[in-house]
């Protein structure tokens, strides 16, 4: 009584209507789990709340990264994803060279000329205007210190 025929063209047409929308939902879902910042953010607080000369390396799993100072950003095939640090400030290694070599492992008295150059250096890279840069496979998190010089190094 209160059944639509199957026979009538405007059932079709509603069935498929609601399969169309269907298969569009079902393409447009991503096909992979976006980036952990969330897990990156707490091992740059576990190192930056440890002592000094603590390091720490962490898998991203995307295909570029943004560091600022307290913030960090991952894009890959799933999304977008951001976490705010609690300890910090960061100070992004990839912006300077002499940096990246701290951040790998050497002291910084082999890099830099005096403290004060260090200092220098880590406050250029902090000020520093950030942009998504390629990701590297793993991140280093280092934090230094050097004669009162206290920088968290990550890059």
């Amino acid at each position: 009584m209160f059944d639509a025929p199957i026979e009538d063209w405007y059932v079709w047409l509603g069935v498929a209507a609601v399969s169309v929308a269907v298969l569009g939902v079902a393409v447009g879902l991503p096909t992979a789990a976006p980036p952990d910042a969330a897990a990156v953010a707490d091992t740059v607080d576990r190192v930056a709340a440890s002592p000094p000369g603590s390091m720490a390396t962490v898998d991203l799993r995307a295909s570029t990264v943004r560091i600022d100072r307290a913030r960090i950003g991952l894009r890959g095939e799933g999304g977008t994803t951001h976490a705010v640090i609690a300890f910090g400030p960061m100070t992004p290694a990839s912006t300077d060279g002499r940096l990246e070599r701290v951040a790998a492992g050497d002291h910084p008295r082999d890099v830099f000329d005096s403290p004060a150059a260090f200092a220098d250096a880590a406050a250029t890279a902090r000020n520093r205007s950030t942009s998504w840069r390629p990701a590297p496979e793993t991140l280093t998190v280092r934090r230094v210190s050097w004669e009162g010089v206290d920088v968290l190094l990550v890059g």
